[in-house]
């Protein structure tokens, strides 16, 4: 019996050093996880940022995410996203609202590559927003996850491809937003589809990345994303319907800034801009 024991105990040893995936889930290959690292939590399961020296606490912070492929031997390849509640074959929904459920909460990419194929990428690629089909459907007619509510603006607009909503802690009636949508499309009202829109305002986000790939995390920066962008304390900026000056701000600082980027400062394989 004593023996039986001793055997259960190496066994039970030999699993947890290992790292077997009996105690925890195993994460594929194409799973990326995406964090904010200037966020804070606080008691409240919310999250906070500090922007020129005041206190922010983050009400919404949400995007989509489309078009995954990655670049091989020169030529960009279309992957799919793994279908799941918050991810069709062709769009992701990330979300930052609950510092408390973490693990609910729809914060990792998950896509359908192996090792073997992500091994031989030079590049990631996405698109920051919807494509055309599927950005002007009614919430009620589109499946998930285009169909969450507080993404969509109106027929003619279509979706929020990025919100953010801040709220400053010391004084909440200070609050700021901003909607990254596609602007002016050329349905007469909110309740028709457009055919078309002038500025889509789709965001390209290229990761090189080196040989040998695994493990792999996306960090981004809420304080990169509205530099200089936040003059008035009391703004809401909407892509959708608004070209002032913070809006473009914001678009300018998505496609030249750096916001987001592979979270692994010490390995050599990765390459950054």
């Amino acid at each position: 019996m004593k023996q039986l024991v001793g055997f259960g105990a190496l066994v039970l040893s030999t699993l947890i050093i290992s790292g077997c995936g009996f105690f925890s889930p195993s994460k594929s290959p194409g799973d990326i996880p995406v964090r904010f690292s200037d966020l804070q939590p606080t008691d409240n399961c919310s999250h906070q940022i500090k922007l020129d020296n005041k206190y922010w606490d983050v009400d919404y912070l949400a995007m989509y995410l489309s078009e995954p492929r990655v670049r091989i031997d020169g030529r960009w390849q279309a992957l799919s996203f793994i279908p799941n509640d918050h991810q069709s074959r062709t769009v992701s929904l990330l979300a930052f609202s609950d510092s408390c459920e973490t693990q609910k909460q729809p914060v990792t990419i998950q896509l359908d590559a192996n090792e073997k194929l992500l091994q031989r990428a030079s590049s990631i690629r996405f698109t920051l927003g919807l494509p055309f089909s599927e950005n002007h459907l009614l919430e009620d007619n589109a499946a998930p996850p285009v169909n969450h509510t507080a993404m969509f603006q109106s027929l003619r607009v279509g979706h929020s491809f990025m919100r953010i909503e801040l709220k400053q802690r010391r004084d909440p009636s200070a609050l700021w937003s901003f909607m990254l949508a596609s602007g002016q499309c050329d349905a007469p009202t909110d309740d028709e589809a457009p055919t078309s829109c002038a500025k889509p305002n789709r965001v390209t986000v290229d990761l090189p990345l080196k040989a040998n790939v695994e493990d792999l995390r996306l960090s981004a920066s809420l304080r990169e994303i509205v530099f200089r962008a936040m003059q008035r304390e009391k703004t809401s900026c909407n892509l959708g319907d608004d070209s002032s000056q913070e809006c473009t701000k914001v678009l300018r600082n998505l496609t030249s800034r750096q916001w987001i980027r592979w979270d692994a400062p010490h390995q050599e394989y990765l390459k950054q801009n």
